[in-house]
């Protein structure tokens, strides 16, 4: 005869075996996607985001660019974008709205074994323009450009008058060659002999590239110094959501805003705002 105690250890027995046995829940995914200089920095905030909510897993696309994040949170596509660029009249009643979380110092930037240090805007403005083409080691200068209209592009544009001229003048000639996202452009900075162009120092820090930000008119563009207002050139980063933003992409955006947050942007490059 068969005892009752005997065949309810049986039965739990195999309840335990299949619990042990099945898949463990999928976890929601957060996608997160946009401007190439935010994505460093947002793998880390992920990764601890995560820590703190399992049940949360966070993706990190590829570079969008600032409009195709945008673009992409307000079609639902991404729970949350990142871009360099304040919102469109056109994207607000689209429903994106959005919250500028940090600032960091636009630069420009050599790989890390070359010699140079320092850039004046004149000097730079003597590169873009082709009037100087080589480095005090004689090795010739490799600019690494931005899309014309990129906001790269247009941030170098204006920085100074002189600078402006130059940047058309490269643009236009013969043989240049174009990095279309933020990571392609610090590659070709790592990878080409004698290369010089303009990066953030967020994705050089988030991203551990093997770049060198020079000092610009003397001045290192360090957090401290932005903060302070000697380094003048800046960055300005915002998280953007959809009309239906879920409450985990609300929840992402208030840890962002959160003392850890905060302290993993600065360690990332960043100025919390």
């Amino acid at each position: 005869m068969i005892r009752p105690g005997w065949l309810v250890a049986r039965v739990l027995a195999g309840w335990l075996l299949l619990v042990a046995a099945a898949p463990p829940a999928l976890a929601d995914e957060l996608k997160i996607g946009g401007t190439g200089g935010a994505l460093g920095a947002m793998r880390l905030i992920g990764d601890a985001f995560t820590a703190l909510n399992p049940d949360i897993r966070v993706t990190v696309l590829p570079s969008l660019g600032s409009g195709g994040g945008i673009k992409a949170a307000i079609r639902g596509a991404v729970d949350v974008a990142v871009a360099s660029r304040p919102l469109t009249d056109a994207e607000r009643k689209a429903g994106a709205s959005s919250t500028e979380y940090a600032r960091t110092p636009f630069v420009f930037a050599v790989a890390e074994k070359s010699p140079v240090g320092a850039l004046t805007l004149d000097q730079l403005a003597d590169i873009y323009a082709g009037r100087v083409a080589k480095w005090a080691d004689g090795m010739e200068i490799r600019l690494v450009l931005r899309p014309i209209g990129d906001a790269d592009s247009l941030q170098v544009k204006a920085m100074s008058a002189k600078l402006n001229e130059a940047k058309t003048m490269a643009e236009k000639r013969p043989g240049m060659a174009f990095a279309i996202t933020d990571q392609d452009a610090a590659d070709d900075i790592a990878r080409i002999p004698g290369a010089l162009g303009p990066t953030t120092l967020a994705l050089i820090v988030s991203e551990k590239r093997p770049l060198r930000p020079l000092k610009l008119d003397g001045v290192e563009p360090s957090l401290k110094n932005l903060a302070a207002g000697l380094y003048r050139h800046s960055r300005t980063m915002t998280i953007v959501t959809g009309s239906k933003s879920s409450p985990a992409a609300q929840k992402f955006v208030a840890f962002v805003r959160s003392p850890a947050g905060r302290d993993i942007l600065v360690r990332a490059g960043n100025l919390p705002l």
